[in-house]
């Protein structure tokens, strides 16, 4: 019987990543996305795709619309890469599951990772340093707390993927504003201290059995970032760091977490000490730095969700980078406030044999045409250009 998942988001760079670790190991991949020139589909190793409706826009109408894909085809397993179509399909656990596999908590649980007011709660019980924290009951707790605020801080969505609705605050009246825009747009705040720049960013990206057991883990050091200060990964490589290792899998064991997830800790430049930025409960997009340093996540996951469990995988190589060339590592070069700093290493990994890029890829070459003509489709459409690129960043 042919092998055959279904995978969501393949815009995103953890989408490709996905898909080209599955197509290696003879597994079809189904690929599937909101935008028609998804950068996934132009890879050799889709072996179809599929345009759903807008996750985020009409969750219910992309809910469905899976749930029927898979009621008419046989899949092994249906990964939903990240919140916009995990976190509603987690809301179907039940009927995913009565017709392929969802290797995913269910909605509740998973909450205490995609609810960022949570996280912190889990973590302070854990003993674990987060950014002090203060989540408002509205508007008007706000104006209460105005005067025991210390600026500049941190505003974000309590429910949200990656850095949407992220805002780095500096002043009472912008606070209010940015507070009202943020739930119009997101729901529910949360404000947090700000963690200056300077220390680096650090992802341990894990896979977790049904025992809450660590079956996969990879410590990934953040060397650039688009946007440059604070941003995703724009290369990046593995490091060993058993302290942060035992500081995740204390917060997940917690949360008696399964499936994937990155715990992702920021060194304060202040004191030199880790704090807990967030969890991510799904799969994330620098799948490829851990790639290049010898760790297959996307196939060891579908290994897990196939055997039910997989012998532990916790070394790795430290010696290699992964540059997100197009287009994290060149945005990144053109908008950071310290080109100098950076030069060096950034034209040099060009003649580097330890640095491998993700686009372009010998084996798998049409992305990147794919990436061009869409730019080009798109050029004329601005809004929509900034959308795709945010998604593709991921």
């Amino acid at each position: 019987m042919t092998s055959h998942v279904l995978v969501t988001q393949a815009q995103s760079r953890g989408g490709l990543t996905f898909i080209r670790s599955m197509g290696k190991k003879g597994i079809q991949v189904t690929a599937a996305d909101v935008d028609r020139l998804a950068l996934g589909f132009f890879s050799r190793y889709t072996s179809r795709r599929l345009v759903y409706p807008d996750p985020v826009r009409n969750p219910d109408a992309f809910s469905r619309f899976v749930l029927d894909e898979l009621s008419r085809h046989e899949y092994d397993m249906v990964v939903p890469l990240y919140d916009d179509t995990l976190m509603p399909l987690a809301g179907h656990k039940q009927e995913c599951e009565a017709l392929t596999r969802f290797p995913f908590m269910d909605r509740e649980a998973l909450m205490y990772g995609h609810d960022k007011a949570l996280t912190v709660e889990v973590a302070q019980r854990c003993g674990l340093r987060v950014p002090v924290s203060f989540v408002p009951e509205g508007i008007v707790d706000v104006e209460r707390k105005l005067g025991q605020f210390e600026f500049p801080l941190i505003l974000r969505p309590r429910k949200s993927g990656g850095s949407r609705g992220l805002h780095r605050v500096y002043c009472a009246d912008s606070l209010l504003a940015m507070c009202r825009k943020v739930e119009r747009e997101f729901g529910p705040v949360i404000i947090q201290e700000y963690v200056p720049w300077g220390g680096y960013t650090y992802d341990v990206d894990v896979l977790m059995n049904r025992d809450s057991e660590p079956r996969v883990v990879f410590v990934a050091k953040r060397l650039r970032t688009y946007p440059p200060l604070a941003g995703p990964t724009s290369c990046g490589t593995g490091v060993v760091y058993p302290d942060l290792v035992d500081m995740a899998l204390t917060l997940l064991k917690e949360m008696h977490w399964y499936g994937p997830a990155e715990v992702e800790f920021r060194i304060d430049p202040r004191d030199g000490r880790p704090t807990l930025m967030e969890v991510n409960p799904r799969l994330w997009g620098s799948m490829y730095t851990a790639a290049v340093a010898g760790i297959d996540f996307p196939y060891l996951f579908y290994r897990l969700a196939m055997e039910g469990d997989i012998e532990p995988v916790m070394t790795y190589r430290t010696d290699m980078k992964a540059r997100y060339f197009f287009t994290q590592d060149m945005l990144c070069m053109a908008s950071h406030p310290k080109k100098r700093s950076i030069a060096r290493a950034w034209f040099g990994e060009f003649f580097d044999p330890h640095t491998k890029m993700f686009l372009p890829s010998w084996k798998d070459p049409m992305p990147l045409l794919g990436r061009f003509i869409a730019s080009v489709v798109y050029n004329m459409r601005p809004a929509r250009l900034r959308q795709r690129l945010g998604r593709e960043g991921r």
